[in-house]
């Protein structure tokens, strides 16, 4: 009979779950970056027919293709509920869905489900930060799914075979990087549960698959790949040792030191009580290909995490690549390190981490929901269908990842037009911008540098500037630099909103170059008004 310890662990996970998925719902919003980009591709999937909303033809949509689950989740739900609700009723499920996942593995091989806790603060870590939401959503189904191979690894039958190979399918319509994480240990689990070359040609039906998947979208990816993926390009990134030195940030999310350390400590104390529980009897005399399936956790915890440390951060305008092999990695250590039972005492230091991560976080949520109230109140000024171009006017640190405030983009949520950056031209997301429309002088020249703004070139472009800027001096210079061609009519926060002057082209008229000799930028302007007395010079 089981204890009350393990009976309790069957709704832990759920307990933990529902704990952590609950300020994103109560919230205004979630401290998730690229989120609102997201959503403002679902709002065009409920508005496409709308030309009040957006110019008829300016958008059209090309599917299925992978990463697309999440908007055709969300768009579903915004029939009910809205874009932003609908969002965010998928979010909380990813993050329940991650840890109930983990217990539903850990039951499958028999083992206790407390340390599924572990799961939690990983499904609300980088990802989540990030707001790399088709790739969050693929995490939680790679994990709910682990247990089709393990079925198809002990018996390879057409049943099982059928099932893992969908759950492909699905986890590739969900993020490619899943699939192919998903293919890397059925490959794996292939091989050393061994059998005849039948079995092992059934267990590899599911990396075919991925792998003809991966071929028709790389495809159709290359034919859709716009300015913004150009601007980004390919970039080895840290070496290994720098790596190691950013992993907890890597795992859990850029928290300050102390909200890092707190929950690194915390996560690492109840792992190595989970693992030194984990009292295992050795046995001897065994074939190597019976050490790596008995040891297969581990070995696929310690690849996963190879991986990472060796894999380019940035290939063909998709970024922090490497970053996506860490979430399975800590997943599987989790499973390496569970016991059978666990008791009481390793219980509570289990159920202490999904508290300590909503503690950690907390201050980000409070942070998200006052900034996103400002950027809504700002938002009420500007009107339907028009341009808006949005630049993030604090110096940010160097990075491969644009200064591009993904918050901007409710702007498109709530008033439709268009943007200077947005994900319609990114493949494989699911709206794109007419090719004859799209605009890349200016997505290439302010991808990575905001400054290169040109007021009397760019505001006959988009009739609306939505500026974020988070040091007073500068801002000040900022506004007064854009004058004339561009009139403060709103603040809030951190965030201005500026509207043009001059006469503005319409939204789907052609891209233009710029005039020769070029005009003059932001920060020509920004350090002409701070350096009067040099100029004077």
């Amino acid at each position: 009979m089981a204890s009350r310890t393990e009976r309790l662990a069957r709704v832990a996970p759920w307990i933990a779950g529902v704990l952590l998925a609950a300020p994103i719902l109560l919230l205004r919003y979630p401290p998730m970056g690229d989120l609102p980009m997201h959503e403002a591709l679902v709002a065009i999937l409920l508005h496409r027919n709308d030309a009040a909303w957006a110019p008829r033809g300016l958008y059209f949509v090309v599917a299925p293709q992978a990463n697309q689950l999440f908007h055709f989740l969300a768009y579903a739900l915004s029939l009910v509920f809205g874009t932003t609700l609908a969002c965010k009723l998928v979010v909380a499920a990813i993050v329940l869905g991650t840890t109930v996942g983990t217990a539903r593995l850990l039951a499958f091989l028999k083992l206790s489900r407390w340390p599924s806790l572990l799961a939690a603060p990983v499904a609300c870590g980088w990802m989540f930060r990030w707001g790399l939401v088709p790739n969050l959503l693929g995490f939680a189904l790679f994990v709910i799914s682990v247990p089709l191979l393990e079925r198809l690894a002990r018996r390879p039958s057409l049943r099982n075979v059928m099932c893992a190979t969908l759950a492909t399918a699905v986890l590739f319509f969900a993020h490619e990087s899943s699939a192919v994480l998903f293919a890397l240990v059925a490959g794996y689990l292939a091989v050393v549960r061994g059998g005849s070359v039948r079995a092992i040609a059934i267990r590899s039906v599911p990396i075919v698959a991925t792998l003809a998947l991966a071929l028709v979208q790389l495809r159709a990816g290359n034919a859709l790949k716009g300015a913004s993926m150009q601007a980004v390009g390919n970039d080895y990134g840290l070496n290994a040792f720098e790596r190691l030195a950013i992993l907890p940030g890597a795992v859990f999310g850029g928290f300050d030191t102390t909200r890092l350390a707190s929950i690194t400590v915390a996560w690492s104390i109840a792992f190595v009580a989970s693992a030194v529980a984990n009292r295992r009897p050795r046995q001897h005399g065994t074939t190597v290909r019976v050490v790596m399936w008995r040891h297969r956790y581990p070995l696929l915890a310690a690849l996963f995490f190879l991986l990472f440390l060796t894999f380019p951060m940035s290939l063909g305008g998709t970024t922090l690549l490497a970053h996506r092999f860490l979430p399975p990695a800590c997943v599987f250590a989790v499973v390496a390190a569970a016991p059978r039972k666990t008791d009481g005492l390793r219980a509570l230091l289990l159920a202490l981490v999904p508290l300590a991560m909503l503690g950690v976080e907390t201050k980000s949520f409070l942070d998200a929901d006052r900034r996103f109230r400002d950027l809504d109140a700002v938002l009420s000024h500007l009107p339907d269908n028009v341009a808006v171009a949005q630049l993030d006017l604090s110096p940010p640190k160097p990075s491969v990842v644009a200064p591009i405030p993904g918050a901007a983009s409710r702007a498109l949520t709530l008033h439709g037009g268009r943007m200077l950056f947005a994900m319609t031209d990114m493949p494989p997301n699911p709206i794109y911008t007419r090719t004859d429309g799209q605009w890349n002088e200016p997505v290439l020249r302010l991808a990575h540098n905001p400054y290169a703004f040109m007021p009397t070139h760019d505001a006959r472009r988009f009739g609306y500037l939505l500026a974020r800027s988070s040091r007073t001096k500068l801002r000040a210079l900022a506004v007064q630099a854009l004058q004339p061609e561009e009139e403060l009519i709103a603040s809030q926060g951190e965030w201005d909103l500026f509207r043009s002057t001059l006469p503005v082209a319409s939204l789907d008229s052609p891209d233009v170059l710029l005039p020769s000799p070029p005009p003059e930028t932001l920060a020509d302007r920004v350090n002409r008004l701070a350096n009067p007395v040099g100029e004077q010079r």
